[in-house]
Order: C-alpha cells, then structure tokens, then sequence
C-alpha cells in the first residue's frame, strides 16, 4: 500500500524524522568519544604504575633465573661433602673448646642436695653447646627445683624436662633433661 501526502509541505516531516533519528546517534557517538578520552587521560596518568609493574616482573624473572642457577650449584655433591666436613669439624671444635671444670663448677651451683646428676652427655647443635643430663631426684619438687636453678642461672637457658620416672627399687624420680649450655659468663 502506497501513502501519498498531500499537505502543502510533505518534506518538512522528513525532516523532523531525520532529526528525531540523528539526535541519539549523535549523542551515543558523543558518549562514546567521551568514554574513549577518559580511557586515554587514566591511561596516561597510570602509565607509570604500569612501567613499574613490568619493571617489577622483569626483576622477578631474573631473581627466579639467578636462584634457579644457585640451586643447580648447590646440588652439587661435592658442596654436600663439603657442608658435612665443616659441621663434623664445627662439632668436634666447640666439644674440645668445653671447659669441663666451669661446667661443672656451674651445675655444681644449680643442683639441689637431693638431686644426683649421672651422665652428661654435651652434643653441638648450630655453633650451640647442648647438654643432656640424666639423674635422680627424691621427689618432683627437688627435680623442679633444680630445673628452675637452670633457668636462673646466667650460664644455662632452655632447659626442659625429656623423660621422667619412677624406680621401682627405690621409689627415686629418674629423670632426663636437656639444656643449652652458653658456657662461663
């Protein structure tokens, strides 16, 4: 079906149409320039964030390659060998460098008439003189008293209780603690 106008101006509401039609592209197409230049102002004013993080990332790729190659290097065996030779020496030098007489002299000081030490057995553990003592006490308050004389004393630290237990033969507490010996003061 064919519409023919016959108003005396049929061109005019073409018009009218063509600007009702143009009038929300042309705003879209002002949004969309406005959205593209908001983007570029925030892009050039973070463009700096942006060139540290790819400075931080490069960074991190070469810290990652440079621990990759010292990983390699120390899985070596010989650097193995190595590392035993100097913990058994580091071991058997601190051993020799106890000075047995102000050890004992230090416990002598810290045990409790009651409490009878039988066997001190010094172990080295990261450059640190570690004792283990075994003994009797006639009961749990003099084996705790001479815990805390340990502790007090400016010459032992850390010192706590491993084993303990009761002789059936003789109804005395045994016992067996370590402490870290840190040697004359």
């Amino acid at each position: 079906m064919i519409h023919i106008d016959f108003s005396p101006e049929p061109c005019n509401r073409k018009r009218e149409n063509l600007y009702g039609f143009w009038v929300p592209i042309i705003i879209l197409a002002l949004v969309t320039i406005l959205n593209i230049v908001i983007f570029t102002v925030y892009r050039f004013r973070n463009s700096d964030i942006h060139q540290q993080i790819s400075s931080m990332e490069s960074e991190i790729s070469t810290l990652r390659d440079k621990t990759a190659a010292s990983g390699a290097l120390l899985g070596r065996e010989k650097y193995k060998v190595f590392i035993q030779k100097y913990n058994f020496l580091n071991h058997i030098t601190h051993k020799k460098m106890l000075r047995w007489s102000s050890l004992l002299n230090s416990l002598g000081e810290a045990l409790p008439p009651s409490v009878k030490i039988t066997v001190i057995s010094p172990s080295v553990q990261q450059s640190r003189v570690s004792l283990s003592i075994s003994g009797e006490a006639l009961t749990k308050a003099d084996e705790l008293l001479f815990v805390d004389n340990l502790q007090k004393s400016k010459v032992f630290e850390d010192a706590f209780i491993d084993f303990e237990a009761i002789d059936a033969a003789n109804h005395n507490l045994k016992f067996s603690l370590t402490v870290q010996y840190r040697g004359t003061p």
